[in-house]
């Protein structure tokens, strides 16, 4: 029995490790989130990713390639209002499998209870 767990246990290692290798990651430095998880990155096709959480070391993986086409920031304490933000050419790419895609900036907020990304910039790695 004890040999049957270990055995289990090996191969959802090595299945995990193999899923490892079929996603692309976004991580996130984004300056300003303040402590309490109120502000989040969300990407089309992918969903909004916890700023704090990012701040905190947490990768995301995606089990698809994705297409950079723009990004929405939002700050739950305002309603959950998505701020629409245009991306510079460094993040006007597709992030294949394999690949890891760093956003950085920095939160700022705007008139009207919005929030943005102030020198926002990517690297794929």
């Amino acid at each position: 029995m004890k040999k049957s767990l270990i055995v289990l246990i090996a191969l959802i290692c090595v299945q995990t490790a193999a899923f490892a290798d079929d996603t692309a990651n976004i991580k996130i430095r984004i300056n300003g989130a303040i402590h309490d998880n109120r502000y989040f990155l969300c990407l089309p096709n992918v969903g909004c990713l916890s700023i704090l959480a990012a701040e905190k070391g947490k990768v995301y993986p995606v089990f698809h390639p994705i297409q950079m086409s723009g990004i929405f920031v939002t700050d739950v304490s305002s309603g959950y209002q998505l701020s629409p933000q245009g991306l510079p050419s460094s993040c006007d790419v597709t992030v294949d499998t394999n690949k890891t895609i760093t956003i950085s900036g920095s939160i700022t907020t705007t008139k009207n209870n919005g929030v943005r990304v102030n020198q926002l910039h990517c690297s794929v790695s």
